[in-house]
């Protein structure tokens, strides 16, 4: 006489379905909100792999009064070595310009000085980040504001000891929210 076996597939299937519908949900809920936050998304992820972008403030806060200068300052690693090398020529070279975009619908260049001309300056970028130093500072009226970078100064490690144009590919920082409060008289 043959046993009887149970049938469990009906309730794999369910689970299956309600596993589904949770991830559906999570991605919904946990997921970009805004069509700024989309676009950010879709550039973060092309990101080549092993690349890291992120972005602070000078000081570290994420409040500010109204007509307080914020400084972004980016912070660029790889972790991977001799995978990637970064212009590091600020002012100096074309490839060295990191644009911020601003959920207010502006998009403004973070360290945009002096003539651009004849000169690149490369150097590996591994664990240890590089963060440049010069910085144009965003002022906002009171609101609430989210900010990320995005750059053609990463390139691949086989590009050459100089480089007089902007990367094939861009990168993108993580999404700072910034919080700007009217100025108490």
């Amino acid at each position: 006489m043959a046993a009887i076996q149970p049938d469990y597939r009906p309730t794999g299937l369910g689970v299956a379905a309600i596993a589904i519908v949770a991830l559906l949900w999570a991605t919904i809920a946990l997921g970009p909100r805004t069509s700024f936050e989309w676009e950010h998304h879709r550039a973060e992820s092309a990101n080549p792999k092993w690349i890291r972008v992120e972005i602070t403030t000078a000081d570290n806060r994420r409040t500010y009064s109204e007509n307080e200068p914020i400084y972004i300052v980016p912070h660029f690693s790889s972790t991977v070595r001799y995978r990637y090398k970064i212009e590091t020529a600020e002012g100096e070279s074309e490839s060295a310009v990191d644009y911020l975009h601003i959920s207010n619908g502006q998009v403004v260049p973070r360290n945009l000085t002096g003539i651009f001309c004849c000169f690149s300056r490369l150097v590996g970028l591994d664990d240890e980040r590089y963060s440049p130093k010069t910085s144009t500072p965003l002022k906002f009226p009171p609101g609430r504001y989210e900010v990320y970078l995005t750059t053609r100064r990463v390139f691949a490690w086989d590009v050459g000891r100089e480089e007089y144009s902007p990367s094939s590919f861009e990168v993108a920082s993580n999404l700072l929210k910034i919080r700007v409060v009217a100025d108490r008289k």
